[in-house]
């Protein structure tokens, strides 16, 4: 609807020209007893005011007849050129706008995500992206047309090669607190990252690795976590055969799709009241009908913990259950 409306102009002018070169055609053949060639010939270039001269109206009614359409097709003429021009200029101030308020947003994003790649696995990122609201996001391709085609106008992105430092200073890298590195190159990928910690040292990369070869490369290059889908997708195959059920319960819990079931990653600070109680005594699953199945510690994982281990200040858990229910609890062990 938007876009009928834009062309509307353009849709108008072409409709009037249209049926000026009809009235035109059936006058001059009228008058001057012409040809319909001949006829559609002179009404074409007395339209477009070419007069080239090879054939004029020579009656008196011809003329007359060319008199009234001439001024009449100026305007006609004059409209199309001025919707053609609106349009260019239109979308021009249109696009440039937009880059000069996503430059603007990029600039203000504090602690966001890079994700460099537009592919399947850019694509992907993007469908648990829009999952979650509160993300905030800025895309990396050097093509053009799938960043316009795919993402909304709401999305950040950048037009330009993620390999350069430039384009990942635009994108924010000094500010931001995780890359996902998904270009098709293994080698790109490994330059980047390299990059993006020469720039930030800090920053969280995920990478992925079509080779298994280039895994170790990209987490000598600072890369904390290698996928490979490839390989990712062979286990999930055999998994798929082995333990069907299994395969089948973690595709509901981690799909885009099916986002009533979660897995949520809680800090606990210091000042919650969770602190030094043991997970009996909370008696969090019956109380908030979520499931402790983890508990990173000063860099240990503790999986399945004990119902008498207590949770310490700066415990990193890892929660399972529905999203209202992980809501609710993360607001309760939240001071």
């Amino acid at each position: 609807m938007k876009d009928r409306k834009r062309y509307q102009h353009l849709i108008n002018s072409l409709a009037a020209m249209s049926a000026m070169c009809l009235i035109g055609t059936i006058g001059f053949k009228y008058f001057e007893d012409l040809s319909w060639f001949d006829a559609l010939w002179l009404t074409i270039i007395t339209v477009l005011t070419v007069g080239y001269g090879d054939t004029i109206p020579v009656t008196q009614e011809g003329r007359w007849f060319a008199l009234i359409i001439i001024p009449v097709s100026v305007g006609i003429v004059s409209y199309a050129i001025g919707a053609i021009a609106s349009l260019v200029v239109e979308g021009e101030l249109s696009t440039s706008m937009r880059e000069r308020k996503m430059k603007k947003k990029i600039d203000q994003l504090e602690n966001h995500i890079i994700v460099c790649g537009l592919g399947r696995v850019g694509e992907q990122v993007l469908d648990y992206v829009r999952e979650y609201k509160d993300m905030q996001v800025v895309f990396i391709d050097e093509r053009e047309e799938p960043l316009h085609k795919i993402l909304k106008s709401d999305e950040l992105f950048i037009v330009g090669d993620a390999t350069e430092d430039d384009v990942l200073k635009s994108a924010g890298i000094e500010r931001a607190a995780t890359l996902v590195v998904a270009l098709s190159s293994d080698a790109d990928n490994v330059f980047i990252t390299l990059t993006a910690k020469g720039l930030n040292p800090d920053i969280y990369i995920v990478s992925k690795a079509e080779r298994e070869a280039t895994e170790k490369k990209l987490k000598t290059a600072g890369a904390a976590r290698v996928i490979n889908p490839s390989s990712t997708g062979g286990k999930q195959i055999v998994m798929s055969i082995l333990k069907p059920l299994s395969v089948h319960y973690m595709d509901l819990v981690l799909s885009a799709d099916h986002a009533e079931y979660s897995i949520e990653e809680i800090l606990i600070q210091k000042e919650s009241s969770f602190v030094d109680q043991s997970l009996k005594g909370l008696d969090i699953r019956n109380v908030y009908h979520v499931t402790i199945v983890a508990i990173l510690r000063n860099g240990s994982l503790i999986g399945i913990p004990k119902s008498d281990e207590k949770l310490q200040a700066h415990d990193k858990i890892i929660v399972f259950g529905a999203e209202e229910n992980l809501t609710v609890f993360e607001k309760a062990i939240t001071p």
